[in-house]
Order: C-alpha cells, then sequence, then structure tokens
C-alpha cells in the first residue's frame, strides 16, 4: 500500500513538472494577464493651431464685412425716363435762359448747381461725347457765350426737346447737332443718367 502511494506521488509530480517545462526547445510566452492590449492607429498629426487661426479669420473677416456701412444709395428722380421725356414732349414754353431749371423739372429733380456747365462736371453716369443718348437722358453742353453751357432732353435717335429752340422762351424738338453748330459757342459735352445729383430711373450708365 505504501508503495502504491509513493508510486502515485512520483507520477503526480511527473506531469506537474512537465507542464512547468517542456523542453529545450519549448517556447516561453509572456504570463497571460486580464489586460486588453488596444492597437490604435492614428492617422497624420493635424496642426489645431492652423485650423483654428484659419477659422478664426474668417469669422473676423466676417464680423469686419458687417461692421461695413452701406454705400450711399444715388437719390432717384421723381419721374423715370419715359415719363421725362414726355414731359418734355409735352411742355412748349419756358423761363428764357433757364434751360438747368426747366431741363430737371421735366423730371421732377429739385434745384442745385447754377448752369448746366457746373451741373454736367458733377454729373453721374456720363457718356462724354456720345452723339445717340437714350430716351430720357439729359443731353449737356458747355461754354457758351457766358459759359454757362446747355442741357436738354433727349428723345432718343440724336434728337432732343430743348427749351429756348423754338425761339426765345420756346420749347422745341432739335437735333444735337443744329443746337452744337448754331448756338455760338456751345460744345457738345454728351449725356448722363442725372441731373443735379438724381439718377433719372431707366436710363443706363452707358
Amino acid at each position: 500500500m505504501v508503495a502504491l502511494v509513493a508510486t502515485v506521488a512520483i507520477v503526480a509530480t511527473a506531469l506537474v513538472a512537465g507542464h512547468r517545462y517542456t523542453g529545450p526547445d519549448a517556447t516561453h510566452e509572456a504570463p497571460a494577464t486580464n489586460e486588453t492590449v488596444v492597437t490604435t492607429h492614428r492617422g497624420p498629426s493635424v496642426s489645431r493651431g492652423v485650423v483654428d487661426r484659419t477659422a478664426h479669420a474668417r469669422v473676423l473677416d466676417a464680423r469686419t464685412l458687417e461692421r461695413k456701412p452701406p454705400r450711399p444709395q444715388e437719390p432717384l428722380a421723381s419721374s423715370n425716363a419715359a415719363e421725362t421725356a414726355a414731359s418734355a414732349v409735352s411742355s412748349t414754353v419756358n423761363v428764357p435762359g433757364h434751360c438747368l431749371e426747366w431741363s430737371r423739372e421735366q423730371a421732377g429733380i429739385p434745384s442745385r448747381y447754377l448752369d448746366a456747365a457746373t451741373a454736367w462736371q458733377h454729373a453721374t453716369g456720363r457718356q462724354p461725347a456720345d452723339p445717340d443718348p437714350p430716351r430720357g437722358a439729359a443731353v449737356y453742353w458747355t461754354g457758351g457765350s457766358n459759359g454757362y453751357g446747355h442741357v436738354a432732353i433727349s428723345l432718343g435717335h440724336g434728337l432732343v426737346r430743348s427749351s429756348d429752340a423754338g425761339g426765345y422762351g420756346q420749347v422745341a424738338t432739335v437735333s444735337i447737332r443744329r443746337i452744337t453748330a448754331e448756338w455760338g459757342e456751345l460744345q457738345y459735352a454728351g449725356w448722363a443718367n442725372s441731373i443735379n445729383g438724381y439718377r433719372i430711373p431707366g436710363v443706363p450708365a452707358s
């Protein structure tokens, strides 16, 4: 009986030793643990500072644009191009020598400058020397015996409705060439879509 117990003990010892050591060719592994190793694949690093600065610059640009005062709009005449031309055609008399007053009244524009030559210098939408102004545009001349110039309303096709063109104090329809040729020292300046800083709606800028 004692021999049997001893034999069992020797066998058990050998089995345990075999589990601990499997010979010189065995591979030793790291002891197992309960921790799980997670491998993270990272992409190329990105500079957050660059992205943040770009976004910040865009916000500043947007705020700057919001703070810019709106561009002042040019005041409009009470009458558009068609109405201005129609009013000029229906007009037959004028105060002699008051071409600027007569012309601006056809478009419903208030007074500002003293003469047509000065009004041309400050006009917007000017088309110098263009011989074919559109209907309803203001047509200007400079010079004259007193340097006051002249202004009339275009009817299109090289024709204008002009104060004093039919005689002293008489409104008439004449050609641009006739006024330039017959009215003393007047020089044709061109046409504009405005009088006294007021734009006539419907008259193009070019």
